[in-house]
């Protein structure tokens, strides 16, 4: 009887040990999709952030056609990307979570000429699924050194994965 009970309470002792094992490799985790947020990708290059995988084409400026609403001077970016959920849950996405970044000034990609078509939109990924658009934004002509983000957390304004778009 006690050989049961001393089995019982040596088999549990193990089993509580795993699953700590398994809370203390969990940071591991974090720490790596974390550096993603601070790295600087390449049009070309793939970022991915807990499962959802985000590639920037291809980019293009273009100017404006004779009824396409631009400021004085201005003229378009068009960036073209790729978003894949190889999450486990599906992924909501949404061309607002998209900001032009010039100098430190972060701009809606909320442009939408009339020459451009496939523009991203909104909508859910289901797993495995994926979905290729257009973002467009306005820019000063010869501006340098323009980055595109994408804000990979709703609540935390912080947390971006940044393409440079040169």
């Amino acid at each position: 009887m006690k050989k049961g009970i001393y089995t019982g309470l040596m088999l549990a002792s193990l089993t509580f040990g795993s699953a700590l094992t398994t809370v203390v490799s969990t940071p591991d985790t974090t720490v790596q999709a974390k550096s993603v947020l601070k790295k600087t990708f390449k049009v070309g290059k793939t970022a991915t952030y807990k499962g959802v995988s985000l590639k920037v084409n291809n980019f293009k400026y273009i100017e404006p056609g004779e009824y396409d609403l631009a400021d004085d001077g201005n003229q378009f970016i068009v960036v073209n990307v790729t978003i894949k959920n190889k999450s486990r849950k599906s992924y909501d996405y949404n061309a607002l979570y998209f900001k032009l970044n010039v100098n430190g000034n972060n701009k809606d990609m909320d442009a939408f000429p009339d020459s451009v078509s496939d523009l991203l939109e909104s909508g859910t990924l289901d797993k495995g699924g994926s979905v290729t658009g257009n973002l467009v934004g306005e820019i000063k002509p010869g501006t340098k050194n323009p980055k595109l983000k994408m804000n990979v957390d709703v609540l935390d304004n912080s947390k971006n994965i940044t393409f440079k778009l040169k």
